[in-house]
């Protein structure tokens, strides 16, 4: 059960990561100087400086000890 979750979050991670670096190449080859300057100079930086854990259960959809499980097989 938990190795799918992992293999989930993993799945999700990577197609974070491929929107991210579509996004960042998109934004490179723009044309509109408009939509550069969203890019560059509107950085929205999170008022928090963590992110707590309710969140990231609300996030991924996962229970309490699902998300102890996954921490716990990452410190081992």
């Amino acid at each position: 059960m938990s190795t799918e979750i992992i293999a989930n979050l993993q799945n999700q991670i990577k197609l974070y990561q491929q929107m991210f670096e579509q996004l960042e190449s998109d934004s490179a080859s723009a044309s509109i100087p408009a939509l550069q300057n969203i890019f560059t100079n509107n950085i929205v930086r999170p008022k928090q400086k963590y992110i707590k854990s309710e969140d990231i259960l609300n996030l991924f959809k996962i229970s309490k000890a699902e998300y102890n499980n996954i921490l716990v097989r990452i410190m081992i």
